[in-house]
């Protein structure tokens, strides 16, 4: 017998198998990473908007006593008057709501607000559609869930 040189077809093989399971495995790692990493991105853009919300209710305590900030929100409402120029607290209340709910429109699948006040108490609701991250993970079929993101503040 000859001494063998090289490498067999079925080593090629048994290498190029092991290699593709190897990039699969990699796709899937960054699949599941880019998912998490958007969803983490959408629960920062729900915090600052929660933010936004309760300094815009601080900047008007006269709305804010008269309940003219109470409600849902879900950015498919118009705006009744632009408050550059001198407006009535109600009115300045009616443009930060609907700023607000502009930004959750904008920055969130299918975002909507609720704030409830009880007494000196504010909560602020803020909930989304967000890319499911647990069965299916890996795949395009993984679907949505329901996230919710909840402040509550004393003003």
């Amino acid at each position: 017998m000859k001494n063998q040189k090289g490498a067999t077809l079925i080593e090629v093989l048994v290498s190029v198998l092991v290699l593709s399971v190897g990039l699969l495995g990699i796709a899937a790692t960054q699949m599941m990473s880019l998912k998490n990493s958007n969803g983490s991105n959408q629960r920062y853009m729900a915090t600052l908007a929660t933010q936004e919300i309760i300094e815009r209710m601080r900047a008007n305590p006269s709305g804010l006593e008269q309940g003219a900030y109470d409600g849902t929100v879900s950015g498919a409402g118009t705006l009744s008057k632009d408050c550059t120029t001198v407006c009535t607290v109600n009115e300045l209340a009616s443009m930060d709501l609907y700023e607000w709910g502009q930004l959750l429109k904008t920055n969130l699948p299918s975002g909507q607000g609720v704030i409830a006040r009880n007494g000196d108490d504010v909560t602020v609701t803020i909930t989304w559609l967000q890319q499911h991250t647990g069965e299916n993970y890996g795949g395009v079929d993984g679907g949505t869930e329901d996230a919710q993101f909840t402040m509550t503040v004393e003003l």
